[in-house]
């Protein structure tokens, strides 16, 4: 198809290895939404569960749309970081440009779990997970990559995946909170 060095492989097995910043600030939102819902929960505290939840997922997003878009306007600075050709950075801001706009989408998913794991709800967050951005994934690459064929087309699936699973995660955990009963 197209012919890369191996400093390419290098690059594409490195930048698939590390994430970026923005998933740890995610992740780390994520985790105080968790611990929030659980503390509050158990306080009988349904208002600041909710703004917990609200403020975890602004601060995700934000994030994510921020270190995004510094990704997306510094991307080929970064990737020189990991390569020097032309080509195998050429095809790394394939990805940049995808993922970059991506990283806030995760922010609903990883909130989502974490709020739903801190009101005792693990189970059905996980089999979500696990068909959102695997099973799907795996659907995708035999379906509709191979359709389009292209690097784009292959770093799709990222935003769908987390778009789907975001969507699922966020209407369980409204479900899950409106059962919760609280004592007056």
């Amino acid at each position: 198809m197209f012919s890369v060095s191996r400093d390419a492989f290098f690059f594409f097995f490195l930048i698939e290895r590390r994430p970026p910043r923005t998933t740890l600030s995610s992740s780390s939102a994520a985790s105080d939404v968790y611990k929030r819902q659980g503390q509050n929960w158990g306080a009988g505290n349904r208002e600041r569960m909710k703004k917990s939840y609200l403020v975890g997922l602004t601060y995700s997003f934000a994030a994510g749309a921020i270190f995004g878009g510094l990704l997306l306007i510094f991307g080929r600075q970064f990737l020189s970081l990991f390569a020097t050709e032309p080509a195998v950075i050429d095809a790394g801001m394939q990805r940049v440009k995808i993922m970059g706009f991506s990283y806030m989408i995760s922010a609903f998913m990883d909130c989502s779990i974490a709020a739903s794991r801190g009101i005792g709800k693990s189970i059905v967050p996980m089999l979500i997970v696990i068909l959102g951005s695997c099973v799907f994934r795996v659907i995708w690459v035999y379906t509709i990559f191979v359709w389009i064929h292209t690097i784009p087309a292959l770093y799709s699936l990222y935003f769908f995946s987390w778009a789907i699973t975001s969507v699922a995660e966020v209407l369980y955990f409204r479900h899950s909170f409106r059962q919760l009963e609280f004592q007056s």
